[in-house]
């Protein structure tokens, strides 16, 4: 006759904890920033979020492509900093990052070109690391998401 196997319950709450992924997004869900009319805008609106958590603000003169419309930020994406809505297609938003970033005094740690969306992670003010991301909208044009780095 064969045992079943006896699990302890400090056992069974650390690999219960171990294997959360609470929080974890993916980059291409929706989310966006408060902006003013008529332009880009890089002061996003720093709404509640479900954790509490309010993301940094996004800096000034922070390089954001011409023609580019700031949006509402969900207040249930707590690494958020800013969104925009450009008309940009292809990989030109994540060309215009490649280039403006560095030229803005954002240092640039990884390049991650793709399909449907590409991430570039940079140097913020204060030494952390956050992201671009860039993805096809189903408009044509592109979402740009400036976050809080994650894995």
């Amino acid at each position: 006759m064969r045992r079943s196997p006896t699990w302890s319950p400090v056992l069974v709450t650390i690999l219960v904890a171990g294997c959360s992924t609470a929080g974890v997004s993916s980059p291409s869900e929706a989310a966006s920033v408060a902006g003013s009319p008529g332009g880009p805008s890089a002061e996003p609106s720093a709404g509640p979020s479900t954790s509490g958590a309010v993301p940094p603000p996004l800096p000034s003169g922070f390089p954001v492509p011409a023609g580019a419309v700031a949006v509402v930020m969900p207040d249930d994406d707590p690494g958020l900093i800013g969104l925009w809505e450009s008309d940009l297609v292809g990989s030109a938003a994540y060309d215009f990052y490649v280039g403006a970033l560095p030229n803005a005094g954002y240092p640039i740690v990884g390049l991650y070109p793709g399909g449907g969306v590409a991430l570039i992670r940079f140097q913020a003010p204060g030494g952390g690391i956050w992201q671009v991301v860039s993805h096809g909208s189903v408009d044509g044009g592109t979402r740009i998401e400036v976050r809080l780095d994650r894995p």
